[in-house]
């Protein structure tokens, strides 16, 4: 009966994990719908609703299906380079031996970086052009024409999504603390932003409402996490012009992105991009300082045990003794 209870436990929350995925792909979808000028959803909207899910599902069932390929194929490899590691070191080899297992684990760990880039540019606009398709095969009136749409709603999806699924993890006692640090960092950005489009005059957004202009900003910022670099460098200030320059360079990517979406992002100039970049920076810092508290507190050491003999025992005096 506690093993059936338990079995019942974990499938619930994996029913309640693959719901909240569904809903937060659905909220990416929608949003793309929204902001992307050739995405579009006709009909009545319990019609536009049932589009909405069904691409949120093929999406997720692509995205599903390209990391457990990942996972497949890296799997022997991995377990190959753990048990290198733990093995004991021969201490009469070459250091090129010694440290084989590590640069073995370094060299996978880049490769995965570079599946998971290479399943945020194709899988996601792929998967989200075959819900388009399907939707148009099942009734639903659902039109995203020409490549490039397709690319930017697919990485607007996965922006969305990620935010949307980083606020139901506020939700969970676990996750909790850090995903209020990530979603106050996206919220940062977002107000950093439009701080940059009040005082430099060549960033802006198109005329539109204002929900459409919040709604603009959050994409943006939702992007703009994507591609997250930390960086530490000895000589003070170095690390900061390198993370305002990448900052810079991520900033005018979304920008040529924003070609199609309405309200359109604008930046003229390299000065003004660069303000722009430095200024969410600037106004990011109290999320970056939180998850660096959070990081060091984490990494703090285990207390040193008392000394069980008085000061004046006679005998040396150490957390062993």
């Amino acid at each position: 009966m506690t093993v059936d209870s338990g079995l019942g436990h974990g499938l619930d929350r994996k029913g309640a994990g693959v719901t909240l995925r569904l809903a937060s792909v659905a909220a990416g979808v929608a949003v793309a719908a929204l902001l992307v000028a050739d995405f579009r959803l006709t009909g009545s909207a319990g019609r536009q609703l049932v589009a909405v899910a069904l691409m949120a599902t093929v999406v997720s069932a692509g995205t599903w299906a390209a990391a457990r390929l990942t996972a497949l194929l890296m799997r022997p490899s991995l377990r190959r380079a753990r048990e290198l590691l733990a093995q004991e070191p021969d201490l009469w080899g070459s250091d090129r031996e010694f440290f084989a297992p590590v640069r073995r684990l370094m060299f996978l760990g880049v490769v995965q970086a570079l599946v998971d880039l290479l399943v945020l540019l194709t899988v996601y606009p792929l998967a989200l052009w075959a819900g388009v398709r399907i939707c148009g095969a099942a009734g639903l009136s659902a039109h995203l024409p020409g490549p490039w749409p397709a690319f930017v709603s697919g990485l607007l999806v996965a922006a969305v999504a990620g935010t949307v699924g980083t606020f139901f993890a506020l939700f969970r006692h676990r996750t909790r603390h850090a995903a209020a640090r990530s979603l106050g960092a996206v919220l940062l950005n977002a107000a950093g932003l439009a701080l940059a489009t009040l005082v430099l005059n060549g960033v802006r957004l198109d005329p539109a409402p204002g929900w459409r202009q919040a709604l603009a900003l959050g994409a943006v910022a939702s992007l703009f996490m994507l591609p997250r670099i930390t960086l530490s460098l000895p000589v003070p200030g170095i690390a900061s012009i390198v993370l305002v320059a990448y900052h810079c360079l991520v900033l005018w990517l979304i920008c040529a992105a924003f070609a199609c979406v309405d309200p359109r992002l604008h930046a003229e100039g390299f000065w003004q991009l660069a303000g722009a970049a430095a200024i969410m920076w600037a106004v990011e810092w109290p999320a970056r300082l939180a998850v660096r508290r959070a990081q060091g507190a984490a990494a703090q050491p285990a207390p040193v045990l008392p000394d069980p003999f008085p000061p004046d025992h006679g005998f040396p005096s150490g957390p062993l003794y």
